[in-house]
């Protein structure tokens, strides 16, 4: 027996007079970095081989924060382990239950420090998310929002807009070079950074000659998506800000500013009679 345990909350009882009332704070977080100094992912690995049961300690571990950072730094071993991801999934979703407006974005920031820091687990959460929206419909807005800002973190952060655009499409049945026409459009836009006329009539394809023929259009999302619907709004209306951007010609802008309009108004619900009529319309 060393006694590690009880010569710490000495040492924390002692130096308190002196250092005021962070001192514990500091002192988790000095035995937070010999954590992730000394952590050994082999080690660990064969303990929970050896019971196949998660260390009683991780659960006591959870709701505190300092110790739930640690175990985001510790990102392979929640990679690794889903069930360790899926606890620290829990207690975020668990704290953001009661934010409102004010205090929402610094429940976000932990569930994004915990989802984000890693392709699989940020992959493994929107498949979550995307599940628990099929499931309530309507009602899911919260989740609805929650996902919007994870796939928003990670085109703005990590700058990868392949690969949220890719989760977007295997959630919805679909794959790069699958054969759907929408799906290769939107991919090239959003590889290329510009909304080619090419790429822009085969989305306008699918999309609208879906509303005329009432057959299932390709999911509204795809549209979009930021890195999609950006660049067709800057071919339409660039010219407006940019002097080096060339006005369409009007048989043009229309196919561009249809899918403009259809981005903002549909759902993927069935289309109506009423929203098929507007649409063929024009």
């Amino acid at each position: 027996y060393e006694g590690l345990a009880a010569m710490t909350n000495m040492m924390s009882s002692n130096l308190g007079p002196v250092y005021g009332p962070g001192i514990n704070s500091a002192i988790s977080e000095a035995v937070s970095r010999k954590i992730i100094e000394s952590f050994d992912p082999q080690v660990a690995d064969s303990k929970y081989n050896e019971t196949e049961q998660l260390p009683e300690y991780i659960e006591a571990m959870i709701p505190h924060q300092v110790w739930r950072k640690t175990i985001y730094l510790l990102s392979e071993c929640a990679t690794a382990h889903t069930h360790i991801f899926y606890l620290l999934l829990a207690e975020c979703l668990e704290n953001m239950s009661p934010a409102n407006e004010e205090s929402i974005h610094q429940k976000l920031e932990e569930l994004i420090t915990a989802v984000c820091r890693r392709e699989q687990t940020y992959l493994v959460a929107r498949y979550i998310f995307h599940g628990v929206q099929q499931k309530l419909g309507a009602k899911a807005a919260g989740i609805r929002r929650i996902d919007d800002e994870l796939e928003t973190y990670m085109l703005d952060n990590y700058k990868c807009p392949q690969l949220a655009i890719n989760i977007q499409l295997l959630l919805s049945g679909l794959v790069v070079g699958g054969g759907n026409s929408a799906v290769d459009a939107a991919a090239s836009i959003i590889q290329e950074e510009y909304a080619a006329t090419g790429d822009v009539a085969s989305l306008y394809n699918e999309y609208h000659g879906a509303v005329v023929s009432g057959k299932l259009a390709p999911p509204v999302n795809i549209l979009r998506n930021g890195c999609v619907l950006h660049p067709i709004i800057e071919q339409v209306f660039g010219h407006l800000w940019d002097m080096t951007v060339q006005k369409l010609r009007p048989e043009l802008a229309n196919i561009y500013i249809w899918l403009i309009a259809y981005a903002a108004l549909c759902s993927n619900e069935p289309i109506d009679e009423a929203t098929k009529d507007t649409a063929t319309r024009y």
